[in-house]
């Protein structure tokens, strides 16, 4: 009864501890966890031994809840998280190995897939979510003309969540005087690239508000578009050919040959259907033949671009200096075919939209043009609107320097003089409702479209493994009426 009695006291101790103290609890935890360990093993005790890792964790779960006030005391938290997300890695591959050893493997990968996709889809919508709370704060400050740090400050003090941590964060570098977008990138370094370049552009055209309204917009459509619940999941097809592939591989590896030599006893020739023996030549290549190949791609799949695929996601786009990787990927979706036009379009709506705003502004022309170079854009696109400013700076005609560059025709039209002298802003805010309601159209004619033909595709796909499994049985079938005598 002694022994209950002080382990509770210790874990009273240590969640108090986890609350007021974080950095003290966590860095005494490990060392009390193995003493409690030592113990239990000297004394014979069970209890006390796992009672060690309970109180360890109880810890780091108080650690993780703990109010934060500052950066300087913010270490225990982060420590706490990361030990959580590499302790899940393991875990994973843990309950892969067990489903494989229980011969469910196909179900455990799926399961798998399934929980990470679901965690990345979560922190991707939470991550939109705060991205649009911070923002609207800033942007609800600025409109109501508050001094920014002391509204970041009011609106920080009652909460003691992430947000908060980032507001407070974006305050700190304000007060140093650093601009908006450079406090922004400083204090939240996940934030969104192109939000914290259409801030960086409005400030030069002091025109943060209206910038702020626009980027909350878009957010806001694209944590509504995320959470939508769409009939069809992304995983399904990938799910369908992965449960397919492993079923296949089985019959083809332990059933065919049985039906082979049935067929050989049964006739003189012992042939399969034609549909069957085309499925096992292909599951022979595959598997087989270059099967060291395929694993090996699968391999670099799983360990290096799934992985990097996540972390590219989640990393924050540099506007000003591209990673290598991000020009890379803006060179291949710039010249793929159905790709290109959403780049396109896609850059076209935040081009327009800070031309709108500069000329509102009152700035020139050739400085509206420039304030674009700043957006996160495409890159083979940006080198267009480069190559306008540098026309426009010489001289050359606006509309026409546009069309030069490959700008597209609407974009000329707008500011061609002798159609639309004085009107170019109102046109502009047209052609920003028309590319950002045909952006919207064209992705979702796109997903009505492909989801069918891919639904189909893999009908076909499966009607074919069936057809090719099951003809074996009906060819021993018939042979068998024949020998039947009346």
């Amino acid at each position: 009864m002694e022994i209950i009695i002080l382990l509770l006291a210790i874990l009273a101790l240590y969640i108090f501890l986890g609350l007021k103290k974080p950095g003290v609890a966590l860095i005494t935890s490990p060392f009390l966890a193995g003493t409690l360990i030592i113990a239990g093993a000297v004394q014979e005790n069970p209890f006390i031994i796992v009672s060690a890792p309970l109180i360890f964790i109880v810890t780091l779960i108080t650690v993780l809840l703990s109010k934060r006030d500052t950066d300087s005391e913010n270490w225990p938290r982060i420590c706490v998280k990361w030990f959580f997300i590499l302790s899940a890695i393991p875990i994973l591959l843990i309950v892969c190995l067990i489903s494989l050893a229980l011969s469910v493997h196909i179900f455990g990968i799926i399961l798998v897939i399934i929980l990470i996709s679901s965690i990345i889809t979560y922190s991707l919508t939470s991550r939109n979510v705060t991205t649009a709370y911070v923002l609207s704060t800033i942007g609800s400050s600025i409109r109501q003309n508050l001094p920014l740090p002391m509204a970041l400050e009011s609106a920080a003090s009652s909460r003691s969540d992430k947000r908060s941590i980032i507001l407070q964060n974006i305050k700190k570098w304000l007060v140093q005087g650093y601009p908006l977008s450079e406090s922004i990138k400083r204090g939240y370094p996940k934030c969104p690239g192109y939000a914290v370049a259409m801030i960086a552009a409005a400030e030069r055209i002091n025109q943060l508000p209206l910038a702020l309204k626009a980027i909350e917009a878009n957010i806001a459509a694209q944590t509504k578009e995320d959470r939508k619940i769409r009939p069809v999941h992304p995983l399904y097809p990938v799910i369908v050919i992965t449960f397919m592939f492993f079923m296949l591989l089985g019959v083809m590896t332990f059933i065919m040959p049985q039906f082979i030599n049935i067929l050989t006893e049964m006739t003189d020739r012992g042939q399969l259907p034609t549909v069957t023996q085309i499925l096992m030549d292909v599951t022979g290549f595959i598997c087989f033949e270059y099967g060291w190949l395929f694993g090996l791609i699968l391999l670099l799949i799983i360990l290096v671009a799934i992985p990097a695929s996540i972390y590219f996601k989640f990393r924050a786009r540099r506007p000003d200096e591209p990673y290598l990787f991000s020009r890379m990927g803006d060179f291949i979706k710039w010249h793929l075919p159905v790709l290109h036009w959403f780049e396109r379009n896609y850059s076209m709506v935040q081009v327009v939209e800070m031309l709108r705003l500069s000329l509102n502004a009152g700035c020139p022309i050739n400085d509206a043009i420039d304030n674009t170079i700043g957006l996160d854009v495409n890159n083979r696109f940006k080198k267009r609107l480069r190559k306008w400013h540098q026309k426009v700076e010489r001289g050359d005609n606006i509309s026409a320097a546009a069309r030069k560059s490959r700008l597209g025709s609407a974009l000329a039209w707008a500011f061609d003089e002798q159609v639309n002298q004085g009107n170019t802003p109102a046109i502009l805010e047209t052609l920003e409702g028309f590319y950002r309601s045909n952006y919207s159209y064209c992705v979702n004619l796109a997903r009505f479209i492909i989801w069918p033909c891919i639904i189909l595709c893999i009908g076909i796909l499966v009607g074919f493994v069936v057809l090719a499994i099951f003809l074996p049985s009906i060819s021993i079938i018939n042979h068998l009426v024949t020998l039947v005598t009346p």
